[in-house]
């Protein structure tokens, strides 16, 4: 099995032992210590954009030991609205899975202090590649 399939099969076990989590407003961020992030690599936790189809994905991360909770929002450019995700999930090393309530699934790995490679991965439906870039403020 690869290492993103054990790690989505960790995220499935942990989000059904877990039941219904709070909601995202609801969990306090909590950072673990800067010699603890930079022990386990880069960080998940803050603000991120990617370009896909012309428009700006974005995304922001909490993290709570290995568990993340985040938002993510993706433009639909024939409605001109977007399609906001709450998702959950586990972070392990630089590899990391969060999946939403109805199935769609992000996971990618952490390649640099400030860059990641995802995709999202709806529930059906074509995938869609992310290069995540960290961004300053919300």
């Amino acid at each position: 099995m690869s290492r993103l399939g054990l790690l989505a099969g960790l995220l499935l076990a942990a989000l059904s032992l877990a039941g219904p989590g709070p909601a995202l407003s609801q969990v306090p961020p909590k950072a673990p210590a800067p010699a603890a992030r930079a022990a386990a690599g880069h960080d998940i936790v803050g603000h991120w954009t990617a370009e896909a189809l012309g428009q700006t994905v974005t995304a922001d991360f909490t993290r709570q030991g290995d568990m993340i909770y985040g938002v993510v929002v993706i433009p639909d450019p024939l409605s001109g609205g977007s399609n906001t995700y709450h998702v959950a999930g586990v972070i392990l090393g630089d590899e990391f899975a969060a999946q939403h309530a109805s199935g769609h699934l992000l996971k990618g790995t952490l390649t640099g202090p400030g860059t990641a490679e995802a995709v999202f991965a709806p529930k059906s439906g074509p995938s869609l590649k992310l290069r995540l870039t960290r961004r300053s403020g919300p």
